[in-house]
C-alpha cells in the first residue's frame, strides 16, 4: 500500500507539474500575445494620430485654397469692372454717357449695310446749340457742363430705341435714324426733338434757352459712305447756323430759384437777343 501510495503522490506531483508548465506557456503566450497586441495597437494609435494630422493640414490646406477662390473671384469681378469702364469710356462721352463718334460711327456702318441690303433710308441729324459759348462766357463752364448734359438727356428720351444719339464734338450733337421707310418719319422724330430742345433749361439760379440749329442728310440720296453723309450733313449745319440765333438767359423768380453763393447776373443784361456768330 505504501508503495501504491507514494506511485500516487508521485504520480500527482507529476500532473501538477505538468499543469504549472502548461499555465506558464499560455502564460507566456498570453503575454506574447498582449504586447503584440499593445505593439499593434500603439502602430495603430501613431497611424490614427498620423492621419488625423494629414486630415488636419488637408482641410487647413482646403480652407487656404477656398480663401484663395474667393480672392481670385473677387479680382476677376474687379477686373471685370474695370474693363466694362474701359470699354465704356472708350465707347462713351464722360460728361453726357451719350455714345461717342466712335461708336455713331461703328453703328453708321452698320445701319448703311442694313439699309443697303432691305432698300431702307438711315437719316443723319447734325446739331448744333446756337450761342453756346455764350452760355459758357456768362455763367461758367460748370455751367455750359450742365446745359451740354439736359442736352443729351432729351436727345435720349426723345429718340427711338433704335435710334443712336452720339456726342460728337463740343456741342455738337449727332442723331442717326436706322430703318428709315420714308421722309416722314424723320421728320416727325425731328420735330419731336426740336419740341424738347427749345424748351428752357433751369441752370442753378438761371433759365436758359437756346436755339438749335440741324443740318439732316439721308442715306442713300445725299451720300453712299459714313464719311460722305457726315461731310454734307457738316455742311447743312454750316448754311442752318448762317441764319440768325438767339440765347436767352434769365434769372428766376426768387421763390424758385436756387441757392447759390454766385454774384447775381442781374447787371450782365442778361436778357439777350441777337445774331451770333458761328
Amino acid at each position: 500500500m505504501l508503495r501504491n501510495g507514494r506511485g500516487g503522490v508521485t504520480t500527482s506531483s507529476l500532473r501538477i507539474g505538468a499543469l504549472r508548465a502548461e499555465n506558464a506557456n499560455a502564460t507566456s503566450s498570453l503575454s506574447e500575445t498582449l504586447n503584440r497586441t499593445l505593439a499593434q495597437l500603439e502602430a495603430v494609435t501613431l497611424a490614427l494620430a498620423s492621419s488625423r494630422r494629414e486630415v488636419q493640414a488637408a482641410q487647413d490646406r482646403i480652407q487656404t485654397l477656398t480663401e484663395i477662390n474667393v480672392r481670385l473671384h473677387q479680382e476677376l469681378a474687379d477686373l471685370a469692372r474695370k474693363e466694362a469702364r474701359v470699354r465704356n469710356f472708350a465707347y462713351h462721352d464722360e460728361l453726357t454717357g451719350l455714345p461717342n463718334r466712335r461708336l455713331l460711327l461703328d453703328r453708321l456702318r452698320q445701319a448703311i449695310a442694313q439699309a443697303a441690303r432691305h432698300n431702307k433710308q438711315v437719316v443723319l441729324l447734325l446739331l448744333d446749340l446756337d450761342g453756346f459759348k455764350r452760355v459758357n462766357d456768362t455763367l461758367g463752364h460748370p455751367a455750359g457742363d450742365k446745359l451740354l448734359q439736359g442736352v443729351a438727356r432729351r436727345l435720349r428720351d426723345g429718340i427711338r430705341g433704335a435710334d443712336t444719339a452720339c456726342r460728337y464734338g463740343g456741342d455738337e450733337f449727332l442723331v442717326m435714324l436706322p430703318d428709315v421707310d420714308n421722309s416722314g418719319m424723320a421728320a416727325a422724330v425731328w420735330a419731336k426733338l426740336k419740341l424738347a430742345l427749345d424748351e428752357p433749361y433751369v441752370i442753378d439760379a438761371f433759365q436758359v434757352r437756346v436755339a438749335t440749329s440741324m443740318g439732316a442728310v439721308v442715306y442713300p440720296t445725299d451720300g453712299q459712305t459714313e464719311k460722305e453723309l457726315i461731310r454734307r450733313a457738316d455742311a447743312a449745319l454750316y448754311r442752318a447756323k448762317a441764319k440768325s440765333a438767339e440765347v436767352r438767359i434769365e434769372a428766376l423768380p426768387t421763390e424758385i430759384s436756387v441757392k447759390t453763393n454766385q454774384p447775381s447776373l442781374m447787371d450782365y443784361a442778361l436778357t439777350t437777343r441777337q445774331p451770333l456768330s458761328a
